[in-house]
């Protein structure tokens, strides 16, 4: 009796010593979490990387007074809350050990907010950079894809947090505009990976940038015009500030190599195209006075519809859209908020939207000849085995494909005001355009 207690405590007291630990566990403060990392071509080896990672000085990520070194002097490599390192090597991960060498903390990659590639590199192709992050235990599948004009490194020097004390929660804001513009998309690794090995369509990115400010012209012009839909990619926009980053359009691939992109407004079709417009206001030149615009706000009322079938051996894509409206503002100040008026102005911003899908879907076919909007995946159902799909081979079938869009939108509110009144000055009732 007594032997089988004593058999009895011991088997008690080494399970509870499995529950002690880890032998490989790690302390928080043993590492630091990379933010962003940066890959641009090598010079003296295949690639450079840098990686960018917070301080924890006083207490807080962006905490500042801890970008000096003993001299007092602002290291160009260190900013408020995070530090910036930059090493060749001849893969991502053997760099980021590498680091060690002058770290005194490992890196971990469990907290990475984007992976960013120089233009120059992603045209190289990425795809054997990728496989090795999906293989690795650390990689967080969230982390966002970015494409940038110019280097890597500089994009991530121009990556700090002006409003507020963390510069993860900036890069995630940042990110989070996607939902409120749609002048670029939320895309993660995981997506990004997936579709490098898909035969329904094509990867893309955020595309990104620094902007040196110089497109924001002080010429004096007497009458401006009204310039709606115009488009723009990293670094062109007419801006000035603080902040000199910028995430504007996406990039386009061809299996890993990157081989066009989509500007800002080409990118908001896409995203209307696929469902993923969420919210967003635009501007149109009013039909009967077009120095004057019509403000709305935008947003898929449901997914789009597809029909996807062979017609005399060609490919032909029906795609029916639904959108829903707001009237934010009438410059002209016509009385669209009446029911007669309805249609009409329904009718302009269909036109105005319909052209652009069609001009946006018209450059991948033509220009780059590649699905980014994944038309593939209804296109598969024509086929009975997966080997005939693969065979047939959709990806190189795509540029030859008609694609038919029915646009309907609804004007569903009109905002705060419910119909449109005449401005009076001195010379008395302002004659408004009329029909």
């Amino acid at each position: 009796m007594h032997k089988k207690c004593y058999v009895l405590v011991l088997v008690i007291a080494i399970f509870f010593s499995c529950l002690s630990g880890c032998y490989d566990a790690r302390e928080i403060d043993d590492e630091v979490y990379a933010i962003s990392i940066g890959v641009d071509k090598g010079v003296n080896n295949k690639l450079r990387l840098t990686v960018q990672y917070p301080t924890y000085k006083g207490g807080s990520e962006g905490s500042s007074g801890g970008g000096q070194d003993q001299s007092g002097i602002q290291s160009k490599n260190v900013q408020e809350g995070s530090n910036i390192n930059t090493i060749e090597a001849p893969t991502v991960l053997e760099g980021i050990d590498m680091l060690s060498m002058a770290i005194s903390r490992r890196v971990s990659l469990f907290h990475t907010k984007c992976l960013i590639f120089s233009e120059d590199f992603a045209k190289l192709g990425v795809e054997g950079y990728m496989g090795g992050f999906e293989r690795f235990r650390e990689t967080r599948t969230t982390m966002s894809i970015i494409v940038t004009k110019g280097k890597a490194e500089d994009f991530i020097k121009e990556s700090k947090s002006y409003i507020g004390s963390s510069l993860s929660k900036s890069i995630e804001l940042l990110l989070a505009q996607s939902g409120i513009s749609g002048f670029f998309p939320q895309i993660e690794f995981s997506e990004f990976y997936r579709n490098l090995s898909s035969t329904y369509k094509q990867p893309i990115a955020l595309y990104g940038g620094v902007n040196d400010f110089k497109n924001l012209k002080e010429e004096d012009v007497e009458n401006p015009p009204l310039v709606a839909g115009k488009g723009f990619l990293p670094g062109q926009l007419p801006r000035r500030g603080v902040s000199k980053r910028e995430l504007v359009g996406i990039a386009i691939f061809d299996g890993g190599k990157m081989v066009g992109s989509l500007d800002s407004y080409e990118t908001t079709y896409y995203m209307m195209l696929t469902g993923n417009f969420k919210n967003g206001i635009v501007s149109i030149p009013d039909k009967y006075s077009p120095e004057h615009a019509i403000i709305f706000n935008l947003h898929n009322s449901r997914k789009p519809k597809v029909k996807a079938y062979f017609k005399d051996g060609k490919p032909v894509i029906d795609l029916r859209i639904a959108m829903e409206s707001e009237i934010y503002a009438i410059q002209s100040r016509m009385n669209y908020e009446k029911l007669s008026m309805e249609e009409d102005i329904e009718s302009q911003i269909e036109e105005f939207l319909l052209k652009g899908m069609n001009d946006a879907i018209k450059k991948t076919q033509k220009q780059y000849g590649v699905d980014i909007f994944g038309f593939g995946g209804w296109m598969a159902g024509n086929f009975f085995t997966i080997d005939e799909w693969e065979n047939y081979n959709w990806l190189s079938h795509y540029k030859d494909a008609a694609i038919n869009l029915d646009l309907h939108v609804d004007v569903r509110r009109t905002g705060l005001i419910f119909n449109s009144e005449p401005i009076f000055t001195i010379k008395g009732k302002e004659q408004r355009t009329t029909k």
